[in-house]
């Protein structure tokens, strides 16, 4: 039986959690990839962002500051705004996804087809030891199907 070993990728594409949504933005479009491992301090799995994550409007309105000088002075959202559109404002651990389901690499693929369709995810982290060793996405797992 295929494993997540068997069918993910091993060369992850990942950003801290201090990344600008900028620089994970711009990762995305230069790898090809719709999503992002998310790494805290240490190097562990803090999360996922994805284009949706990047894009949703909502998501990010509500990471925005709503003060500034301590509380005292409130701040236009059309700034706040402005300043989210150069990238400067807000990072990826503002808008990531923190709740990742993530996988082992002996996971098989059937439970992996079954996590990704009934959890409406695109893609989960594989996990050995407390470190990222690979990705699988549901390209990658019906590709394992079909092979």
């Amino acid at each position: 039986m295929k494993t997540a070993a068997d069918v993910m990728t091993k060369n992850v594409i990942a950003v801290t959690e201090d990344a600008t949504v900028r620089e994970a933005g711009q990762a995305m479009i230069d790898n090809g990839v719709s999503g992002l491992v998310v790494l805290n301090a240490a190097g562990a799995l803090a999360g996922v962002v994805s284009e949706s994550d990047l894009m949703n409007t909502g998501r990010r309105r509500n990471a925005l500051p709503r003060t500034a000088l301590f509380g005292l002075a409130p701040v236009k959202e059309e700034a706040l705004l402005r300043a989210y559109e150069d990238g400067l404002a807000l990072r990826v651990g503002d808008v990531m996804t923190r709740k990742v389901i993530s996988v082992p690499p002996d996971a098989a693929l059937d439970a992996l087809a079954a996590v990704l369709v009934n959890k409406r995810i695109n893609r989960v982290p594989v996990v050995d030891g407390g470190k990222v060793v690979g990705i699988v996405t549901r390209e990658d797992v019906l590709r394992g199907m079909l092979a």
